[in-house]
């Protein structure tokens, strides 16, 4: 058994991180717990937290192993990309859990975690004024912060740079009614490719863009804990083309949908109009960069970091442009974080080959929390270009402790 969970990214992660947990089934006794995401009375609204709830309760359901109570003003899931699993319960205001608390939008018990959103400013552990609902963007962000700070409660993860903290932060300003594109291509569809899609969903809340899909492969049973189209049971997916999958969720969007299984290799393609606007959520540098050569009128990207005491997603917006993509993309050698010594690790260490060891060692720790964090920063960068923004942007946060300045460096292009 514990040979086996050490394989899931969220346990890897954990494990890789100096934090006293060093076996597996302590890990997963700790995330059985159940957890309660109360939102404040009249907030529920699809075009107010609505996306940060569902975005919330779907990464809570792979964070965790017990139930997710929600406790609002509504008594079933309103329009999502997903279904919620059958361990999310919507339940009434007299529902009593003395429990892990997450909550939106309300003034709660010091040992809740609390965050709010209002337009495109999210705040953590205090509301915001004012009345204006809460923009999808805002919604996907915050539940990407109070996502990552619920595993670190219950993983006891210790805070980084608290001094840094601010409790508001403003995404970049967007257009209260943006021009979305018409043609949109989703260039590797796993954790941030589907995280992508999902806040789209509520991005597009009347329009229905053109969308192709391109990914090399198959569904795997742990791909749940990680992407967010995916439902709770695999029999449907597992084994199946991932483009296949998602491109049968997005029709039931009614978005008209194409597909390509396919590994891009220089000289690959876009096979729509020069207009159209790709994210690339591939894991990999070179795969951006031919992303980038393929005939896209924009890019958008974000990646997410493997190291759980230092949670970081990345983010990048540019032109069609090949030094930019150099810059950009450029392989960096990863310096992994050594894992503390414990029985565990010795018995992998004993494995034939130290075969065990290594395939730990070679699993990328991650958290669904992270890839809606790192999209939520894509999304607000493709919505400035929409707005007349063509700089190419390069940016950066840290998921915890919350919220951390941003780093973000604005290029002019090349030549200018």
């Amino acid at each position: 058994m514990s040979h086996e969970l050490h394989n899931d990214r969220i346990i890897n992660g954990l494990l890789k991180a100096d934090i006293g947990l060093a076996d597996p089934v302590e890990i997963q006794t700790r995330l059985a717990q159940d957890v309660l995401l109360v939102v404040r009375a009249g907030r529920s609204a699809s075009h107010d937290l609505w996306p940060c709830i569902w975005f919330l309760a779907s990464i809570l359901e792979r964070e965790f192993i017990g139930n997710v109570f929600i406790k609002c003003d509504l008594t079933g899931p309103l329009p999502s990309p997903a279904p919620l699993s059958k361990r999310c319960e919507f339940v009434s205001n007299a529902f009593k859990f003395s429990g892990l608390t997450v909550a939106l939008g309300a003034d709660t018990p010091s040992s809740a975690i609390w965050g709010d959103a209002k337009g495109n400013t999210i705040s953590h552990g205090c509301s915001l004024d004012g009345d204006q609902p809460a923009s999808p963007l805002a919604c996907c962000a915050l539940a990407g912060y109070l996502g990552f700070e619920t595993l670190a409660s219950a993983a006891r993860i210790p805070g980084f740079h608290e001094n840094w903290r601010t409790p508001n932060l403003t995404l970049r300003t967007v257009p209260a009614s943006p021009i979305l594109p018409k043609e949109l291509a989703v260039l590797g569809t796993g954790q941030i490719g589907q995280a992508f899609l999902c806040l789209a969903f509520f991005m597009y809340r009347n329009d229905k863009p053109l969308l192709h899909l391109v990914d090399r492969d198959d569904c795997e049973s742990p791909n749940y804990r990680s992407q967010l189209l995916l439902s709770e049971s695999s029999e449907s997916w597992e084994g199946r083309t991932k483009v296949d999958v998602i491109a049968e969720v997005c029709e039931r969007w009614s978005w008209k949908v194409t597909r390509e299984k396919t590994d891009i290799s220089w000289g690959w393609r876009n096979p729509m109009g020069e207009d159209a606007i790709a994210f690339l959520g591939f894991d990999n540098m070179e795969s951006r960069r031919i992303g980038v050569e393929a005939g896209f009128g924009r890019l958008v990207e974000c990646g997410v970091g493997t190291d759980f005491l230092q949670p970081r997603v990345s983010w990048h917006s540019l032109p069609p442009d090949r030094e930019r993509a150099k810059q950009f993309f450029n392989e960096r050698s990863r310096v992994p974080r050594e894992a503390a010594k414990s029985d565990f690790l010795t018995k992998l260490n004993e494995t034939p080959g130290q075969c065990g060891r290594v395939t730990f060692e070679n699993i990328d720790a991650s958290a669904p929390c992270l890839g809606a964090l790192g999209t939520a920063f894509a999304w607000a960068e493709l919505m400035n270009f929409c707005d007349g923004d063509k700089s190419s942007i390069s940016g950066g946060a840290y998921a915890w402790s919350p919220f951390q300045p941003i780093q973000r460096e604005v290029f002019e292009a090349y030549g200018s």
